[in-house]
């Protein structure tokens, strides 16, 4: 196996964008290969590599969330602190991080709320992982010897439902990291801009629509208003998240292969929709051409 891991002293905004992107591609191609692996039956070896996806996917969000922290950090800060080396260098502390970050669920989204009951699941999986995890990561790839001196073969018996859930759920943190890089790039880009002072008429609307809250918070609400405020700039602006200018632009880049399987999805679903509502309007057309009325 690999030694331990180190960072640079520090990284340029390029860097951490094109480190970012490589995490993110290397962990879809982990955790893809985890899902041949279990369709072959190599459950012990792909849990290995998925054990090796999470940690991938670990680095991937401590990169998003130094990103969101730095623009408030003071001007010049290093990009790469003390939190970024200790994950770096500490496999359980990648594997603590995706499971923070999935029991948060900041930037869920589909179609239905998250399931609880999947989402414990899933994450008592990563628990048990970060107990043990450099000796699961290494029984799916050695031979070992038992103490009574019998070999423990690399196909022991391993949980294939659970490795197939992490997997399943760890495939939605790239495409939930590159919601987040939208919406923090769309909340970086709102604390800049100045909020002019409201109408007359926006905060009679107000008042309007707030009429069963409090009287007083009404009123911090309409002071609020009335002032504005002025926009904050950004410290160390460079690592900040740009919002492109065309949201396809990434399509088919590396790093973004979870975004352009849920896109195709989306794209699918919709697909699908219209054919039904299509099929449905020419289902009611031709019975309103076939009832009495219209004869």
């Amino acid at each position: 196996m690999a030694g331990k891991q180190h960072l640079p002293a520090n990284l340029t905004s390029d860097q951490v964008v094109a480190l970012q992107d490589a995490l993110l591609a290397n962990a879809d191609r982990l955790l893809q290969a985890a899902i041949a692996l279990l369709d072959r039956g190599d459950v012990s070896l792909a849990r290995s590599l998925a054990i090796l996806g999470v940690e991938e996917s670990g680095k991937a969000i401590a990169l998003h969330e130094r990103r969101v922290q730095i623009v408030h950090s003071a001007e010049g800060e290093p990009f790469v602190d003390q939190r970024l080396r200790d994950l770096w260098g500490l496999h359980k502390l990648k594997l603590e991080l995706v499971h923070d970050f999935l029991v948060r669920e900041d930037y869920w989204f589909g179609a239905e709320p998250s399931d609880p009951e999947r989402n414990a699941e899933v994450l008592g999986t990563i628990e048990d992982w970060k107990r043990n995890q450099n000796q699961l990561k290494q029984r799916g790839f050695y031979v070992d010897v038992s103490p009574y001196g019998d070999p423990i073969s690399p196909q022991e018996a391993a949980d294939a439902g659970a490795v197939r859930a992490v997997v399943g759920h760890v495939h939605q943190i790239g495409w939930q990291l590159r919601l987040g890089e939208h919406i923090e790039g769309k909340r970086q880009r709102d604390q800049q801009e100045d909020v002019y002072p409201a109408s007359e008429d926006e905060i009679e609307q107000t008042r309007r629509l707030m009429r069963d809250v409090d009287p007083s918070i009404v009123e911090q609400v309409v002071e609020s208003m009335s002032v504005g405020a002025k926009g904050v700039d950004l410290r160390n602006a460079s690592y900040a998240f740009v919002l492109p200018a065309n949201p396809f632009d990434n399509v088919g880049r590396p790093g973004y292969e979870a975004q352009d399987r849920e896109l195709w999805a989306l794209a699918q679903d919709i697909e699908e929709s219209s054919d039904a509502d299509d099929a449905n309007d020419e289902a009611s057309q031709h019975e309103n051409l076939s009832s009495p009325e219209t004869k």
